[in-house]
């Protein structure tokens, strides 16, 4: 029989995800030990927040659930948000989800967030709604670092902003937008365009940070990142002490370059909807 092998691993390393140097002539078997799945109470706080920085035009309570429409302009702000079992089972719930959009001649769809809602997920993949819109969510701690570039945060989207993102709906964006308190909008200007621009909204503690784009012309100049760093500063500005970002799961390249710049994955979600 070969020696017993010992596998130690100090109390503080475990919790507090400090780094230890050991000498490899000491090491006699290792192996990977995969990051601790995110909190159920961090998910659900996380939805909470990001929710209150996406309005919709109208929503309606269904026991723990909040549906949502607005006029079809983006997929959060047109779905059932489902972070709880559903009221009355799920084939009620799913009956009255339904009747609720088919009066505003709308698709049903319902957000499934991270491990909160596997679940449910499980029971409508059952059902054979289709799953679609997989997004990663993005967090970071702000330091309070000031930014002293050219990007400019002002408190309301203007007329060029929401042309770009509008999605031919520039009225119904800019009310899911808002403007005011708690919301900036991020602009850099090129020989009089909108080269690049972003939106950021305040809740609680949270900044979350959406829409940033960079017209095809100006693109590789570091705009975005520009107009990441000033909706960050304008937000620790703001009372917010983390920032926020939801990220298509298959845009690996987007997703590389938020975590270079201090994002970690805390979960994904998905939408499902019937076919």
């Amino acid at each position: 029989m070969g020696p017993a092998i010992w596998r130690v691993l100090p109390d503080s390393v475990a919790h507090s995800g400090t780094a230890v140097t050991i000498d490899a002539s000491a090491v006699v078997a290792a192996r990977a030990i995969p990051p601790k799945p995110t909190p159920f109470s961090e998910i659900l706080e996380l939805e909470r927040l990001l929710a209150a920085t996406w309005p919709a035009l109208e929503t309606a309570e269904l026991g723990g659930w909040l549906l949502r429409y607005a006029a079809g302009f983006s997929r959060r702000a047109n779905s059932v948000l489902a972070l709880t079992a559903p009221p009355g089972g799920t084939d009620a719930a799913l009956a009255a989800v339904g009747a609720w959009y088919e009066a505003r001649g709308a698709r049903p769809l319902v957000a499934l967030p991270g491990g909160v809602a596997k679940r449910l997920d499980e029971e409508l993949a059952a059902r054979g709604w289709e799953a679609e819109g997989r997004t990663a969510v993005m967090t970071k701690r702000l330091e309070g670092t000031a930014y002293d570039g050219e990007t400019v945060v002002v408190d309301a989207p203007g007329a060029a902003l929401l042309e770009q993102v509008g999605r031919e709906a520039p009225e119904t964006a800019a009310r899911v937008f808002g403007s005011g308190p708690g919301r900036g909008y991020a602009e850099v200007w090129r020989g009089g365009e909108l080269a690049a621009r972003g939106r950021g909204a305040v809740a609680g503690d949270l900044v979350a940070i959406t829409n940033i784009g960079t017209l095809p012309a100006f693109r590789r100049q570091g705009l975005g990142t520009e107009i990441l760093r000033a909706l960050e500063a304008w937000g620790y500005e703001h009372g917010a002490r983390r920032a926020a970002l939801q990220v298509e799961a298959d845009n690996e390249a987007a997703i590389a370059m938020y975590e270079r710049l201090g994002y970690a994955e805390r979960y994904r979600y998905c939408y499902r909807g019937p076919s």
